[in-house]
């Protein structure tokens, strides 16, 4: 497996909006709506590819001082083989190189217990997404 950091020009980047897509938005209307939100422009997407397949994603950007993970998507055939915990230590080495030591993200109430192994702490109470409904908590990692 190789990870690789690309922009939206990257011939890449339309495998990680469809992989998105089915995770996240699929049968949902105006799907490329709800993934060209507030971060999508300025975000940095890490992708995980395996034979030139992206098989995994992760969009990283930084405001305030302050990184926020989101849409970390595995296909189903590659999940449970933790491609996800390296996509995610891989973002929080990257925020770590910048000089950031706070990270923040909104998990799907499923995967709660996922941030929590690498030490995100839940905060605030539990909401739907804006976008689709879904229970999200917010989470966040300060790290030493």
């Amino acid at each position: 497996m190789i990870f690789k950091y690309i922009g939206i020009n990257d011939s890449l980047y339309e495998e990680t909006v469809e992989l998105r897509e089915n995770a996240f938005f699929k049968g949902m209307p105006n799907t490329i709506d709800l993934i060209n939100d507030n971060f999508e422009l300025k975000g940095i997407h890490l992708v995980c590819l395996k034979k030139e397949e992206v098989i995994g994603t992760g969009r990283l950007n930084i405001e305030n001082g302050i990184s926020i993970i989101s849409q970390m998507a595995i296909k189903p055939n590659y999940q449970k083989e933790g491609i996800g915990a390296k996509i995610l230590n891989e973002l929080v080495r990257y925020s770590k190189e910048k000089g950031i030591f706070e990270i923040k993200l909104s998990a799907r109430e499923t995967a709660i217990a996922f941030y929590e192994k690498f030490n995100f702490v839940a905060f605030g109470n539990k909401y739907p997404s804006k976008k689709t409904g879904i229970i999200h908590q917010q989470m966040e990692l300060k790290i030493e």
